[in-house]
């Protein structure tokens, strides 16, 4: 978004490392003009929303209620998802005939579940196991890094994942489908300030970025920044995107 404002001919300042509550406010209150976040986390952070009516119709109730409620622009989504899904190796999903978690809760009683530090507590967890009747053999806590290679070496047989996570591809792995829309959607969108929702110089610029990002592009992205050798930095990735 820098790049594409700085081609432009603006000056740009970069705010980094602010967590999501503090750049929504900063973004309402005008001490920011753009920024990303996810369609899930402002549902229910912002809006306090606990229902999940679907993809679509989260994005239209945000792109109402935000602008009518703190005047904020939802200009356009990305692209790409960064949700929250349960990932296996492709081999053992295939050998297990999992597709779906409705199918992974006939096998799960046999298998281990690994999840982040904070998984097991979050409410899309919580939300999984009341769809899906999930009862696991065990259940084991990973740092991310840690995590995938559990899954590699067998320690446990499903991890929970982000859906643009690099290694996803890198290590084929596979995305249970989730038939009953038990986990909400995690559309990454751009979001504008109140006091630059008229200027034409700033949308005209970010408006083209709207779906110009799937998720294998992110996937690739993200890995090129946390493979093990060869990495790249941040903005060097997001030139990738940029292409």
């Amino acid at each position: 978004m820098a790049g594409r404002l700085e081609a432009e001919g603006a000056s740009v300042q970069r705010r980094v490392n602010l967590g999501s509550a503090v750049a929504y406010r900063a973004l309402a209150a005008g001490e920011i003009d753009a920024y990303v976040d996810y369609s899930g986390t402002l549902w229910a952070n912002v809006l306090n929303r606990t229902d999940n009516p679907g993809r679509a119709a989260v994005l239209d109730g945000l792109r109402t209620e935000l602008k009518a409620r703190d005047g904020v622009v939802l200009l356009a989504p990305l692209g790409f998802e960064n949700a929250y899904a349960l990932a296996m190796r492709r081999d053992r999903a295939e050998q297990l005939g999992i597709k779906t978690l409705a199918d992974l809760a006939t096998k799960a009683p046999d298998l281990t579940m690994g999840g982040d530090l904070e998984f097991f507590s979050r409410p899309e967890w919580a939300a999984v196991v009341e769809a899906y009747g999930l009862r696991f053999r065990a259940k084991r806590q990973f740092q991310p890094t840690f995590m995938y290679r559990a899954l590699e070496s067998g320690e446990a047989d499903v991890i929970s994942a982000f859906s643009s996570d690099g290694r996803i591809a890198a290590d084929d792995l596979v995305l249970l489908g989730d038939p009953r829309g038990a986990l909400p959607p995690y559309d990454a969108v751009i979001l504008i300030s109140p006091k630059r929702a008229g200027d034409r110089r700033l949308l005209d610029a970010l408006t083209p970025l709207g779906g110009s990002i799937d998720v294998k592009a992110m996937q690739a992205a993200n890995y090129a920044v946390d493979r093990d050798t060869g990495k790249k930095s941040p903005a060097e990735a997001a030139g990738m995107l940029a292409r």
